[in-house]
């Protein structure tokens, strides 16, 4: 079975998507500060992140921290369901506009996905003292057709 990162090209490919959206976030009114504020180095964690996620290589693990680095990413950033929605937006928006696939299948699971990976962060971003940031830390999920 084809993995979602065959499905939509590969890493170069997401790099393309992870850009675009970092660029759409910086000029978002409600986003704008949020990623201002966060690691330069975005667009490139936001790549390998999704590569990983969608059966790709697993530097985001390996090299980037994994899942107790992308919760620390987060924590305290009190992001607001206003703000996790147009995350939500923004995401599908730039996957349109890099041409990600734009079959059902692949749509149905990347928007899936992209909504509960918000919900999660968004929850995470409230609590500083989420239980997960003690170890030991659970591994990154792959995303599921």
């Amino acid at each position: 079975m084809t993995t979602m990162y065959e499905h939509v090209g590969g890493e170069e490919q997401l790099r393309r998507l992870a850009e675009h959206f970092h660029h759409l976030v910086l000029e978002d009114p409600l986003l704008g500060d949020l990623f201002r504020a966060g690691s330069p180095y975005h667009a490139d964690h936001l790549t390998a992140f999704l590569a990983e996620m969608l059966g790709g290589p697993a530097r985001y693990t390996d090299e980037l921290g994994g899942f107790i680095a992308l919760l620390r990413a987060h924590v305290g950033m009190r992001i607001t369901p206003e703000q996790s929605d147009r995350f939500v937006t923004l995401m599908l928006r730039a996957a349109d506009e890099v041409g990600l696939p734009d079959d059902d299948r692949f749509r149905k699971a990347f928007t899936g996905n992209v909504e509960k990976a918000a919900g999660f962060t968004t929850k995470a971003s409230h609590d500083d003292s989420h239980p997960m940031l003690q170890p030991p830390y659970p591994v990154l999920g792959r995303w599921q057709w």
